[in-house]
Formats: C-alpha cells, sequence, structure tokens
C-alpha cells in the first residue's frame, strides 16, 4: 500500500511539473506566432477599434470624422501619407484638418504583443 501511495504521488507530481512546464513555454510560442502573423487586421481592445496595418507598422482608427494613427508619442492626424489608404480604399472629400482646428485626440492605447 505504501507504494501505491508513493507512486500515485510520483505521477501526480510529474503530472503538475509536465503542467507548468508546459505553462512557462507557452507565451513564448504565442509570440513567436504573433510576430509571423500580424498581417492587416482589425482589432478590438480598449474599448475601441482599431486597424493594424503590416506594410506600416502601426494601428489607424477613426472616430467617423478623422482618421488617426498610434505612434511614439499617442495618436496623430492621419494625413494618409503611408501605404494605407492608398490602395483599395475611397477616402471621399475627407482633408487633414488645418492645424488650428481642434480636434479631440483619442485616449484608448492599442494593442501589442508583449
Amino acid at each position: 500500500m505504501r507504494n501505491a501511495k508513493a507512486w500515485v504521488c510520483g505521477v501526480i507530481f510529474g503530472m503538475a511539473l509536465a503542467g507548468t512546464a508546459f505553462w512557462v513555454g507557452q507565451p513564448d510560442t504565442i509570440l513567436a506566432q504573433g510576430r509571423e502573423e500580424l498581417k492587416d487586421h482589425w482589432r478590438h481592445h480598449d474599448g475601441h477599434w482599431s486597424y493594424w496595418h503590416a506594410e506600416d507598422k502601426r494601428w489607424y482608427y477613426t472616430d467617423g470624422n478623422h482618421w488617426f494613427y498610434s505612434g511614439a508619442d499617442g495618436w496623430r492626424p492621419y494625413a494618409f501619407d503611408k501605404h494605407f489608404g492608398r490602395e483599395g480604399f475611397e477616402r471621399g472629400e475627407y482633408k487633414l484638418p488645418p492645424a488650428e482646428a481642434k480636434i479631440v485626440l483619442p485616449r484608448h492605447e492599442v494593442w501589442r504583443p508583449r
């Protein structure tokens, strides 16, 4: 009976150890997949939908009136200066607001892989 208890405890300990190794190794696998698969896509994060454009390597957002891009210092009005919006996108009569216009910049964060 004593050997059976030791054997059962050993199996439980081994399973716990294997589970811990699985969870510790998992974030690296997810991160590696995330770097490979970051293609153009929409993502809902921090209560807002933002668009990742792989060629520009930055996030875009519209509040319905203006377009913004996420830079190192937060959101900035987008002047269609990069690749996003050049092909397959009709911007109609949209014009970048003048510098003196009072625009409320978004405050939400963008998703960044860890």
